[in-house]
């Protein structure tokens, strides 16, 4: 395994980088991998005006879901989103699970605007990839510089597509 095991996919605004990420994921777990990390999903409860806005992280590992952004009415009027902070510490435990149960994998949805400004989950992204597990994180095109910072230009970029993933893996699992 080459050192260190980082990849950055990055994405353009329409592409399905969803569906890419949930069918890596699928794969590793079909394959036995001891995969963690976080996915994102477009809540199902939410009024047709929030469907744009709301989100929330599904833990790879367990399954469970935390409501990441819902937003007010005020906010849905003024088309405001606001991550729910609370939430997203709530949804950062399964990184350190990923630290404490020796991962093989840790697959994140998505490196943004609060990771780019040392917030959200870039301690517990930082303190993954210290440890040496193999990490992949969704980067929308429009933060691919501010990801190549933050991860000090030692990872791989890949293209929104599942075979780059898979070769990505093959290289890089022990």
């Amino acid at each position: 395994m080459s050192d260190p095991a980082i990849a950055g996919v990055v994405y353009e605004r329409g592409q399905a980088i969803r569906d890419v990420m949930k069918r890596f994921v699928a794969e590793l777990k079909a394959s036995g991998v001891n995969v963690h990390g976080i996915l994102q999903e477009t809540p199902k409860d939410l009024s047709p005006d929030a469907i744009g806005c709301g989100v929330d992280a599904i833990d790879i590992k367990t399954g469970t879901h935390v409501a990441l952004v819902r937003p007010t009415q005020y906010e849905l009027d003024n088309k405001i989103c606001s991550l729910d902070l609370g939430q997203l510490a709530e949804a950062s435990m399964s990184l350190r699970r990923a630290l404490t149960e020796r991962a093989d994998i840790v697959v994140v949805e998505k490196f943004g605007k609060h990771e780019k400004d040392g917030g959200g989950l870039s301690d517990e992204l930082l303190a993954v990839m210290a440890e040496g597990i193999p990490t992949v994180v969704s980067v929308p095109k429009s933060e691919q510089a501010s990801w190549e910072t933050f991860s000090g230009g030692m990872g791989a970029t890949l293209a929104c597509e599942l075979d780059q993933l898979q070769h990505w893996w093959a290289t890089h699992k022990s």
